[in-house]
């Protein structure tokens, strides 16, 4: 029973299944399978070992939802769900992320990648970024490069090479800036931990002579050939690449976020979903900013804290555990870019997931030292 729960848990919120069920298929069934999600977490959280939800979030949620809270003028019905979805999925999600292993994320995750591909050749489209049952590419390429740091870890070396492979095509498919440039600095750290890692420099061109040369995959014209010019002998197309970037959104806010940097302009307000507050349509699509400038500095502070600290203990796992700092350095840096955190269940579960890794770690320590005496 506990297994299988797990299992519907993990495949519900890693694939991303009831909001695409959603768009892809119908409400009713959108509605459906977000509805055994609930259960499946409620279930698990009440009939399995519990083990202590991750105070920081919590404390995290508490502080965001209440400030925020004031100076919210929209749909209080969907504002009280928003509150109940994330603190359930806190406080129930927590012994599902240490049950889980590295090779079933991974799993779950080349799942998921695997439905990008699929997007790509089978059902392309005009607008020629894919991202399969994500819906958007660049939550697509989140999911791609959170993968492939888990193949650091895999025991079977052709699985590995394999999976890397997949990730690395599924990613390049989603024409994703934030993938492309993850992928890189992930690989470039890989090496600090092992030469032998190269071997992951080299499935990356491999994936990139498959995507050039495989005219299934009908790519966005203007993003593709502005990656292609990385590696022609003419002028590498900038203007395409730094078009709509995250730091013109950003400067949007400037004023907003200053104007009101204790408590914030309310929930929504920099998400889009109240344009009209705040006289901007458009998100932050910035996590840290979004809070900052929805609930004010104090929660913002604690959104900083928690993951300075998450990136200081995968910095000390570095000999042991290097896969731990690149997952690290892909939910620090994801933050940067979108504005849809406490919704956004891949990035809390795999925040989670890391944090647990740390607090098994300590709580062994403590045991040896404890036993010692």
């Amino acid at each position: 029973m506990k297994e299988i729960l797990k299992h519907i848990i993990l495949a519900l919120t890693v694939l991303n299944i009831p909001t695409y069920s959603l768009i892809a298929f119908s409400p009713a069934l959108g509605s459906l399978t977000a509805a055994l999600a609930l259960v499946s977490l409620a279930l698990y959280y009440f009939f399995i070992k519990k083990s202590k939800p991750l105070l920081p979030l919590l404390v995290l949620g508490i502080l965001y939802y209440s400030i925020a809270g004031f100076s919210f003028a929209g749909d209080v019905e969907v504002f009280s769900k928003d509150i109940f979805r994330y603190f359930l999925f806190i406080l129930s999600i927590t012994e599902v992320a240490k049950n889980t292993t590295n090779a079933e994320a991974c799993f779950y995750l080349l799942l998921g990648a695997a439905s990008v591909i699929i997007n790509a050749l089978l059902f392309s489209d005009d607008y020629g970024r894919y991202a399969g049952f994500y819906i958007n590419p660049n939550r697509a390429g989140l999911v791609c490069v959170l993968g492939f740091a888990f193949t650091y870890r895999l025991q079977n070396k052709k699985y590995k090479i394999l999976a890397q492979l997949l990730f690395t095509l599924a990613g390049i498919a989603t024409l994703s800036r934030y993938f492309l440039l993850l992928l890189f600095l992930i690989n470039l750290a890989s090496l600090f931990a092992n030469r032998k890692n190269i071997v992951g420099l080299f499935v990356g061109a491999v994936a990139i002579v498959v995507i050039i040369n495989t005219p299934a995959f009908e790519l966005n014209k203007d993003r593709f050939d502005a990656f292609q010019s990385f590696f022609s002998e003419g002028e590498v197309k900038t203007t395409t690449i730094t078009r709509e970037s995250r730091q013109e959104t950003w400067a949007l806010y400037t004023d907003v976020i200053l104007n009101n940097a204790f408590i914030g302009n309310g929930y929504g307000s920099m998400q889009g979903h109240q344009g009209d507050t705040v006289g901007i349509k458009v998100g932050v699509h910035n996590t840290y900013l979004m809070v900052l400038g929805e609930a004010g500095i104090i929660p913002f502070l604690v959104l900083i804290l928690f993951y300075t600290s998450i990136l200081i203990k995968s910095l000390k796992s570095f000999k042991k555990n290097p896969e731990y700092l690149y997952l690290a350095m892909i939910m620090i840096s994801y933050l940067l870019v979108s504005h849809n955190y406490f919704y956004n269940y891949v990035i809390l579960f795999f925040t989670i997931w890391l944090f647990t890794r740390f607090e098994d770690k300590e709580e062994e320590t403590t045991l040896i030292n404890s036993n010692s005496l």
